[in-house]
């Protein structure tokens, strides 16, 4: 792989062997990721020579080599976004070429030692630093960078952007005589290392005070009666929490016995209180003695269209299945969302459904995406003039090499020891909201505010087949 620090520039390396210049030969530069994302392209024999829109200013090819079959790219500035997977693909109308690179980008950040007072007969120091990648590792050093014999206590946690943050802190006490301390973080990726240090003579030690002990004395009985009040505390919650499952272990059975109507073969009962609440919150303030009252989410028969759907898919003869199948072998498949869509239409003015509810069986598949888009979006499926997923007029649950979208939808999964294999949607129009469950689990994924008044579509996004004879099918279950 290439190694990169954040703020610098590297070079990913692609080199045509023979090296020469291949006649009317194209480039183009792309990362994968969701989906395929251009980089920098170079066409019709340098005429267009550009990045990619989220590349502005920061990619250059070495245009004086390009004779000689280097369409190396240098990518400047880099930021830990760029670490990834990218791939040079090198066309004239006989050949296709294509190489991958895997960019690996760490970051290093400036060391901070403080001086945090008397702790005990010592001083406490604290050594802090954020914004490293991969996880760093933190020394204490005295002189000649040898380790300090005492006690560290050493924590590393996980910020936003994949970025770690580092604190250690360590008492140092004065018979030690430890002169100049040190503190280094080090980088083993890139193995860099920046450090810090402080000077401690013996006029900061703290001296034995007739006050000190009964200072402690008095912070002893202050935590015990601390303690004291935080358990009655905790006991309470846990007495109330205790008569709020009972209350919804006995809403639970009530809404499990409730009768099904001769007409509901396609009609389904939300399966769980949580479901319930979610759903229909007016749900939660029946009257629990009027088993009467039902509230029925309908699940409506869900089919895909041949002519609304990218080329490279296949769906069976009932239309509820999607899978990609390639025309030809090989890792330079096609780079566009692979996007199969309804033909239901759901809107709140009376020429559709304005409610319904659908599950998807997603299996153990790594790449995957679904939900609806609206009408302008379905438009450009249909004339195959979808280059990558629409910032608006799409809202979606999808999975990307283990990674759940949105951020929020992948923090509440990740939290639970059952992953989804099917996935329930639920478009509420009257309301304004469209909603993600684990069908597995009958637990609320991610909740999605819908406040246009659009026509919208449901639509499958399976995985691309990326050396594979086809990929992954996403199927529609039947009502």
């Amino acid at each position: 792989p290439v190694l990169g620090v954040v703020g610098q520039d590297v070079v990913l390396p692609c080199q045509l062997s023979p090296p020469s210049q291949l006649p009317s030969m194209d480039v183009q530069w792309r990362k994968i990721g969701r989906g395929f994302i251009l980089v920098h392209e170079y066409m019709n024999e340098g005429t267009r020579n550009l990045p990619g829109k989220d590349y502005q200013n920061r990619t250059e090819m070495f245009l004086q080599e390009i004779s000689r079959g280097n369409v190396s790219l240098k990518l400047k500035r880099i930021q830990m976004s760029d670490d990834g997977k990218y791939r040079c693909l090198v066309r004239n109308p006989e050949w296709t070429l294509e190489s991958a690179t895997d960019l690996q980008v760490a970051a290093v950040a400036p060391v901070f030692i403080d001086v945090l007072g008397p702790q005990g007969q010592g001083i406490g120091l604290a050594c802090r630093s954020t914004g490293w990648s991969p996880k760093p590792k933190l020394q204490w050093v005295g002189k000649n960078r040898q380790n300090l014999t005492m006690e560290s206590v050493t924590n590393v946690t996980k910020e936003m952007g994949n970025l770690y943050s580092v604190v250690s802190h360590v008492t140092v006490t004065e018979g030690e005589d430890p002169g100049d301390i040190g503190c280094i973080v080090q980088n083993s990726l890139v193995e860099m290392e920046r450090q810090s240090a402080i000077h401690l003579s013996g006029d900061v030690f703290p001296r034995v005070s007739p006050w000190l002990a009964a200072f402690w004395a008095l912070l002893a009985l202050v935590l015990i009666a601390a303690g004291v009040c935080a358990y009655h505390e905790y006991t309470a919650k846990q007495i109330a929490s205790k008569k709020k499952r009972s209350r919804e272990t006995f809403l639970s059975q009530l809404g499990s016995s409730m009768a099904i109507s001769p007409n509901s073969m396609n009609k389904r009962i939300v399966p769980s209180l949580q479901f319930r609440f979610h759903c229909y919150p007016e749900l939660g303030r029946v009257n629990v003695m009027d088993n009467r009252t039902q509230e029925i989410v309908f699940r409506i028969p869900i089919t895909l269209v041949q002519s609304c759907k990218h080329a490279q898919l296949i769906l069976s003869p009932d239309g509820r299945t999607v899978q990609h199948k390639p025309a030809f072998q090989g890792p330079a498949a096609s780079s566009e969302p692979l996007v199969a869509v309804g033909s239901q239409g759901f809107d709140d003015k009376g020429a559709g459904a304005c409610r319904g509810y659908w599950e998807v069986e997603v299996g153990d598949s790594q790449e995957w995406e679904l939900g609806v888009l609206n009408k302008t979006v379905r438009e450009k499926v249909t004339h195959q003039r979808l280059e990558e997923f629409p910032k608006e007029g799409c809202w979606a649950l999808g999975k990307l090499a283990g990674r759940y979208h949105p951020s929020e939808a992948d923090t509440v999964i990740q939290s639970w020891d059952v992953k989804p294999t099917v996935v329930g949607v639920f478009l509420d129009l009257e309301r304004g909201s469209l909603s993600f469950y684990s069908v597995n689990s009958m637990a609320l994924i991610l909740e999605i505010p819908e406040t246009g008044s659009e026509r919208w579509f449901p639509f499958l996004s399976p995985g691309h087949a990326i050396g594979q004879e086809q990929g992954k099918p996403l199927s529609i279950c039947p009502p």
